[in-house]
């Protein structure tokens, strides 16, 4: 029984781990990140020359951010793994739908941090063969951010929907109080998450948006700033929620290290 066999470990960081071997769906899983990480320095050929090899030093910026994010993404994949142990059919499904999205969005976004990091504004132009034409052309910049919202939403849906199914079974799974606090709380941070993703849906609107009068440049502006202040909003409740996650771990752990009070000695 599930139950029987896992419910037995140490915490760890207040958290007991039900699993502790390396599972069939998260030895895939492993090896479809390293195939996604082997897919960012593949893209960089290796440099002939000192002008070619500055240039590729360009692409570096760009590599180590999407590096981040999917060590990110895989680090939550691997805690929840340990966490719950769950290997039901729902927690493969949702997993695979996980790992296709992080395959299929790998170029998209280390082509949008390439951009943003060498150029903000978008303006940078290169040399092809039909001439100097931009890099980002600007019809092409709200699918930019809309291709990034898509991909951003379906990582932490589908995280939500991981700690969603987590926390049904915590009968089963035998979930104590800090556990089922800690996995109520993730559930609510990936959803914030997922509204993030939402506001780079604004960001693609923002950039749909007509800039020839004046009026239209106003509109410009006052769509940023809301979107602006929407993200401030999300990352400063995101960021409370965390603090309020190492409160109630420090209690929950001081609480544990107390020491069990004797029973009295019957007459």
């Amino acid at each position: 029984m599930l139950l029987d066999k896992l419910m037995h470990h140490d915490p760890v960081d207040g958290f007991r781990w039900r699993s502790h071997e390396i599972t069939r769906v998260e030895g895939f899983s492993d090896a479809v990140f390293g195939f996604a990480v082997t897919l960012l320095i593949v893209s960089l050929e290796v440099p002939k020359t000192s002008a070619e090899l500055f240039e590729t030093m360009h692409g570096f910026g760009a590599f180590v951010a999407t590096f981040i994010i999917l060590a990110g993404i895989w680090y939550a994949q691997f805690t929840f793994f340990r966490r719950y142990g769950l290997e039901d059919r729902v927690t493969v499904l949702l997993n695979l739908v996980l790992l296709f999205t992080v395959l299929f969005f790998v170029y998209p976004l280390k082509f949008l941090f390439g951009v943003l990091l060498s150029d903000p504004l978008m303006r940078q132009k290169i040399v092809t063969a039909h001439g100097l034409v931009p890099v980002v052309p600007i019809e092409h910049r709200p699918w930019i951010f809309f291709i990034f919202a898509i991909g951003f939403m379906s990582v932490f849906t589908v995280f939500t929907l991981l700690y969603w199914h987590a926390y049904r079974q915590r009968e089963t799974l035998g979930l104590n109080e800090f556990e089922v606090w800690e996995t109520r709380h993730s559930l609510r941070r990936m959803s914030l998450s997922v509204l993030v993703g939402v506001m780079y849906f604004g960001v693609a609107f923002m950039h749909s948006l007509p800039r020839k009068t004046a009026a239209d440049r106003m509109k410009v502006e006052i769509v940023s700033w809301t979107i602006l202040v929407f993200f401030f909003a999300i990352f400063a409740i995101i960021f409370r929620m965390l603090r309020q996650r190492l409160r109630v771990r420090k209690e929950w752990k001081a609480r544990q290290a107390e020491p069990v009070p004797e029973s009295p000695p019957q007459a």
